[in-house]
């Protein structure tokens, strides 16, 4: 089956890719820019300030100056020390897991010229967690965080080069297979995952793993930012500075090779990063789902599919969509906590269901 897209709404690559118009494109850009800042700045201060212990708004951003060498002299020590070693770590790392989904989210969509693709659907959502699981279950994960980061990001290269090679009939990717094949690995390793916890004793392993895979930052540290900013942040700049390539590619590979694209290269290469930043965020923060498909789809409906535009876009929004997740899931049903992956399906469900909706004149399906 494969699904195409008409025009510059859903679509990512069957679609025509014509970069914005000039000017008017660069100032279109800034000002999303400059929005999705302000938005991620107030989502990180309401993040900051909410919790069983409230902090003053203003008392946040005097810890937060503080920090930079600014006193303000508003806030109380006890204030300091739940915001540098409890809130803070934790919207850092939404910030990192959010930017890294929503970048490799679109970075698939260029690179399979499929509006459906993300981490999730393409397997290698499911593979980082089987391997995280693994991790867990073995004892390992409770030893150093770092094997289950490099397990979680074994399974996922796995899952992607058992997908690449599944959905490439004699050894030319064809964009509609991957996505069959996707669905097929996604579906093998979630039986897997399934049937490692019914393994594992009925202990706190267990209890952890359930938590887990849901999704979600309670166990956030400092720690946890330091294993993931390297992996997450070297990929987002891969996939960031090759906007120009993800818009030939997500034309066809035949426009890229002619425009002195390494097409086989450059789609390894772009392929590797989104699933380096895909595992090392689902390594600390378990399966989240919905952000790396319908981010980069409501930023095309405002600033079309310009890459060069939308991946540094969709990083920012990504980042502030997730840290107002996670604020959600601890405020929402005080005094327990929703796991953020629950959050972001019950809103990233219907939200994509309207986009399709709407965009449904533009769609055509081939089977």
């Amino acid at each position: 089956m494969d699904v195409t897209a008409r025009g510059s709404g859903l679509g990512s690559g069957a679609a025509s890719v014509c970069p914005a118009d000039g000017s008017a494109g660069l100032r279109r850009f800034a000002l999303v820019c400059a929005v999705l800042v302000v938005l991620w700045w107030a989502a990180a201060v309401m993040a900051v300030a909410n919790g069983p212990f409230r902090i003053p708004p203003a008392h946040v951003v005097s810890v937060l100056a503080a920090r930079a060498g600014i006193d303000l002299g508003v806030h109380e020590e006890r204030e300091r020390l739940v915001v540098e070693r409890l809130r803070l770590p934790r919207v850092v790392l939404a910030t990192l897991v959010g930017a890294g989904l929503a970048a490799a989210g679109a970075t698939m969509q260029a690179l399979f010229r499929n509006p459906l693709a993300d981490p999730g659907l393409l397997g290698v959502s499911s593979g980082a967690a089987t391997g995280a699981v693994v991790a867990i279950a073995s004892g390992l994960g409770a030893a150093s965080l770092w094997w289950v980061c490099g397990s979680a990001f074994g399974g996922a290269l796995g899952a992607a080069g058992l997908v690449y090679l599944l959905g490439s009939p004699g050894g030319v990717p064809v964009p509609s297979s991957l996505l069959l094949a996707g669905v097929a690995v996604s579906a093998f390793l979630g039986s897997a995952t399934a049937v490692v916890i019914a393994l594992v004793p009925p202990d706190e392993a267990l209890r952890g793993i359930l938590f887990w895979l849901a999704g979600g930052f309670s166990g956030a540290s400092w720690e946890y930012a330091r294993v993931v900013v390297v992996p997450i942040g070297a990929g987002l700049v891969v996939m960031g500075l090759a906007g120009r390539e993800l818009n030939l590619l997500a034309v066809s590979e035949e426009v890229a090779a002619t425009s002195g694209v390494r097409v086989g290269r450059t789609r390894a290469l772009l392929l590797g990063s989104a699933t380096l930043a895909t595992a090392a965020s689902v390594s600390v923060s378990g399966t989240i789902g919905f952000v790396g498909l319908v981010v980069p789809h409501l930023l095309r409906l405002v600033m079309g599919p310009d890459y060069r535009y939308l991946l540094p876009a969709s990083m920012l929004a990504g980042a502030a969509v997730l840290v107002g997740a996670d604020t959600v899931a601890r405020t929402v049903v005080r005094p327990a906590e929703l796991q953020v992956g629950m959050v972001t399906a019950l809103v990233g469900a219907p939200v994509f269901a309207a986009i399709l909706l709407r965009q449904r004149s533009r769609l055509t399906i081939q089977v």
